[in-house]
């Protein structure tokens, strides 16, 4: 019953998918960060299913409205709490302001300028990658190797959460962070990473090699950047690194697709 109660609390904090709700006692929360991962992999079924029906029964869709539509896909899913954390990060990053200034930005309510012209380069990049990826036509197969980039971006960021410095003794990721039984968490997530790595490469061949080596030096940078600037992580600095980690990687992926 606490692994369903695990589940249920990471699919309610880290996806809009209806869950039952429990309380948050530490015994619920042992192993939440394990299952925080299940998001990202739904949505890389949910899209990947979305590409085969539109290949298989609605090919006159434009490659254009294909995208959009995949690429609304893990903001549906998620609700979108993962480019929150990257827009105010970029804020943070964008201050060149010290530590203390940097993790006050991180908690304001309030967009500044450069979170916007971040979140439109980013769109615009992932836009772009993702309907050069979608036009190429490389099959099912190919795009589910792919779309497993939002389960191991995940997957990433949970080995994260029980491996690296929190920055600050409170909030969301510090409670999820110290609820954990972090061996066994990081041993489940090592695992789970091991698992989707093998079907990225399976699936992907060299792309899906390219796509995990992206994805590890954007863990490498993201661990150093957290603790050089903020002193630790943070649940916005993790919001960030999803979504790096999705675009790097995607960008990557493409280009191994087009050589």
């Amino acid at each position: 019953m606490n692994v369903l109660k695990s589940i249920a609390i990471a699919f309610s904090m880290y996806s809009r998918i209806p869950m039952p709700v429990f309380e948050w006692k530490k015994e619920n929360m042992r192993y939440s960060i394990c299952f925080f991962p299940l998001v990202g992999l739904a949505i890389s079924f949910a899209i990947s299913l979305l590409y085969y029906l539109f290949e298989a029964h609605f090919e006159m869709v434009p490659d254009a409205a294909k995208t959009l539509f995949i690429l609304a896909v893990p903001i549906i899913i998620s609700g979108g709490i993962h480019l929150d954390g990257y827009m105010d990060t970029s804020d943070a990053l964008s201050s060149y302001r010290d530590r203390e200034k940097r993790l006050e930005i991180l908690k304001d309510p309030h967009i500044g300028a450069f979170a916007v012209i971040r979140l439109l380069l980013y769109s615009i990049v992932f836009f772009a990658t993702a309907l050069t990826i979608i036009s190429v036509n490389a099959g099912s197969y190919m795009f589910f190797a792919w779309g497993l980039i939002f389960f191991y971006s995940r997957i990433l960021s949970g080995i994260a959460v029980v491996s690296f410095k929190c920055a600050k003794s409170n909030g969301t990721l510090y409670t999820f962070a110290e609820g954990a039984e972090k061996a066994r968490c990081r041993v489940l997530l090592i695992f789970e990473a091991i698992i989707c790595t093998l079907f990225m490469i399976y699936f992907g061949k060299i792309a899906g090699v390219m796509e995990t080596i992206a994805s590890l030096l954007v863990f490498v940078y993201y661990h150093r950047m957290a603790n050089d600037k903020f002193g630790g992580i943070t649940g916005d600095l993790a919001g960030y690194f999803v979504c790096i980690c999705e675009l790097i990687s995607s960008f990557v992926f493409m280009i191994c697709i087009l050589m």
